[in-house]
């Protein structure tokens, strides 16, 4: 053999010695049952977990901002306008927040849908202390891109340490900057944290809410009805068809959902009929281990609008009297098609039991979807709901008169008291209004939409209606009609005006006045109710006596507000909707309010009496020269708040 195969030969021997000491070492390694060992994960690694998660769909909420005119589920959604500056809002405290103090970052997956390019809006995550002073403000870009689809939206916010104190505020709102008009939908709001692996560190999570898309049948029973078919996700749902009255069920023991037992179930279904008139049932029902009922509730959609050959979820939360309920217990959900039409049902979601309160000020909102979940704010603390006062017909081509005639002509400057000042059936409010020249008494109409004038004064000389009298409106005789107080500056005296018609009449007259003749102020409060607020009481909503509260001292701001035991509540930013073009009633420099029931006896209406002033020094309340623009025009307009 000659020296290059000898080398040859001694590098090959050398290679196979190599991989056999090899072999015998990881033999050496390999477990007596000849699977292998896989090495422990490293002790408390660290793992990203989701500590809450929630989802918003609007099905639920009746706020100023939900709109039905487009929508992603359902028939809801949250639509941002030239009027509604601020949207749907997520408010939480810290501590509500399992495991808080892990929290890493905020985030929120929506869809969203424009015909014209939003390019200005912002989420906005705020951060308030326990005193109320903000920690953190911060404002993410978003884009609604101009194609009119629906195009889904990913925003994230970091959290840092000192952010985790357990009584800080999180709340989070679209500010619609550029006030272009937009709509979101189906909000994902999730906050991400961390969490401990390994050791006596294991993670534990108990999923107590649950979807069941019929894409597969595991979790469910009676699932003969599930096939490939038109369906709300995926491809597969239950057509419950030819007198088929069961669909699948849900059926857990009470001891599977935890120690304790839920006291409440929510559900949602969404529900496709075939023909007119479904009668689908979504029921939660409890059976003991003897087979007895302990429990049933169910929610129909008999009665209600469920079209043909469209998608319609139904929603539903019961109360479970779970005093009657032992750990072996079963608790079952399903769809009973009670009326046997032909119906398809899809995408079943149920939530065991309910997140635990708000602490402090306990929630008005009770959820009736598995999604919705909102809590008021904390009390007095912006950022409040938007309710609108819708513009009433009154036929004046929104000119500065307040009749047909372009001779009634009021303005901010004039006073005007109101009341039934002329009995009759329908029992409405007059409208008196003092000029400097002219005095005047009007009426509305709601037959024609239409205020008419009652009465005329144009006697300058006449003594009554000047300055040197404090005019004052309300039953002072307590013989139930409305008349007018006039008291002398100078001498004290008073009389009592009644009008029958045609004029005013004496009624009574005197000395020294009784105090609670005088019309009465809701006195300022500290941090609420300033010096230079105007003050409007009225049943406007809710067939609640309550109030307005104007403030220009900066802009115009005005409120709704209730008085309850321990004090006042700002109930809600109050805005203006059905106006002509631009001409909202707060873009006006010179603006009076004046409440009545001028349409209903029941509710409270505003008349906005409106003007530009062209004075340098204006300061809000007296204008020595009124301007008209025609960009905006002076104008009298009637709003009241429409129920819905």
């Amino acid at each position: 053999m000659n020296k290059q195969k000898k080398r040859i030969a001694a590098y090959f021997l050398f290679v196979c010695i190599g991989f056999a000491a090899a072999f015998l070492f990881l033999k050496n390694k390999t477990n007596p049952d000849n699977t292998v060992s896989i090495p422990d994960a490293t002790k408390d690694s660290i793992i990203s977990v989701s500590l809450l998660s929630e989802f918003y769909d609007m099905e639920n909420n009746g706020d100023a901002y939900v709109s039905t005119e487009k929508a992603v589920s359902g028939k809801k959604s949250c639509k941002l306008s030239s009027s509604i500056e601020y949207g749907f809002s997520i408010t939480k405290i810290m501590k509500d927040i399992p495991s808080f103090r892990d929290a890493k970052s905020i985030s929120l997956k929506f869809m969203c849908l424009s015909a014209s390019k939003a390019d200005e809006a912002l989420y906005v995550l705020s951060i308030d202390n326990a005193a109320g002073k903000n920690v953190l403000w911060a404002g993410q870009p978003f884009v609604c891109p101009d194609d009119n689809n629906w195009t889904e939206i990913n925003i994230e916010f970091p959290l840092t340490p000192e952010l985790l104190e357990p009584d800080n505020k999180i709340t989070l709102y679209p500010w619609n900057r550029s006030k272009k008009e937009f709509f979101i939908d189906d909000i994902l709001f999730d906050i991400t944290g961390t969490a401990s692996q390994g050791g006596s560190a294991s993670l534990k999570h108990e999923a107590l809410n649950l979807l069941f898309d019929f894409e597969t049948e595991a979790g469910l029973t009676g699932t003969e009805t599930i096939t490939e078919t038109t369906a709300h996700s995926g491809k597969k749902a239950c057509p419950l068809l030819k007198g088929k009255e069961y669909g699948p069920v849900v059926s857990k023991k009470l001891s599977e959902l935890g120690a304790v037992f839920p006291k409440k179930i929510a559900l949602s279904v969404w529900v496709y009929p075939l023909t007119d008139m479904p009668e689908a049932v979504l029921t939660a029902s409890v059976v003991n281990s003897k087979n007895e009922t302990v429990f049933w509730e169910g929610k129909s959609t008999g009665n209600k609008t469920f079209p043909k050959n469209k998608w319609t979820k139904i929603n539903a939360s019961y109360i479970l009297p779970i005093e009657k309920f032992t750990p072996d217990d079963i608790l079952g959900v399903s769809i009973w098609n009670k009326g046997k039409t032909d119906v398809i049902i899809d995408d079943l979601e149920i939530v065991y039991g309910e997140s635990p309160e708000r602490r402090g000020s306990p929630s008005k909102i009770d959820a009736t979807t598995i999604y919705e979940k909102r809590f008021i704010g904390e009390k007095n603390k912006p950022p409040f709901r938007t309710i609108f006062f819708q513009k009433q017909e009154i036929n004046n081509l929104n000119k500065s008169s307040i009749t047909a005639d372009p001779k009634d002509v009021l303005s901010p400057n004039d006073q005007f008291l109101v009341g039934d000042l002329f009995p009759d059936k329908q029992g409405l409010d007059e409208l008196l209004c003092i000029q400097k020249n002219k005095q005047a008494l009007y009426s509305y109409s709601p037959e024609r939409k239409q205020f008419k004038k009652l009465w005329e004064n144009t006697n300058v000389s006449d003594s009554l209606w000047n300055e040197d009298n404090s005019i004052f409106c309300g039953d002072h005789n307590a013989d139930g009609k409305t008349d007018i107080l006039l008291v002398n500056k100078k001498n004290n005296t008073w009389i009592l005006l009644d009008f029958n018609g045609k004029k005013w009449t004496v009624a009574l007259r005197g000395e020294n006045p009784k105090k609670e003749w005088m019309t009465k102020k809701v006195q300022p409060t500290a941090g609420l109710i300033g010096s230079s607020d105007i003050v409007l009481p009225g049943n406007y909503n809710e067939n609640k006596p309550r109030f307005l509260k104007l403030n220009t001292d900066w802009r115009f701001d005005l409120k709704l507000i209730e008085q309850d035991g321990s004090g006042y509540n700002i109930l809600a930013n109050v805005d203006f909707a059905g106006y002509p073009d631009d001409h909202n009633p707060k873009y006006y420099e010179f603006v009076k309010l004046i409440p009545g029931n001028f349409i209903s006896k029941g509710q409270t209406s505003l008349l906005v009496v409106m003007c530009n002033c062209a004075d340098q020094n204006f300061t809000g309340r007296k204008c020595g020269q009124i301007e008209n623009l025609s960009f905006l025009p002076n104008s009298i307009q009637l709003y009241r708040i429409e129920e819905k």
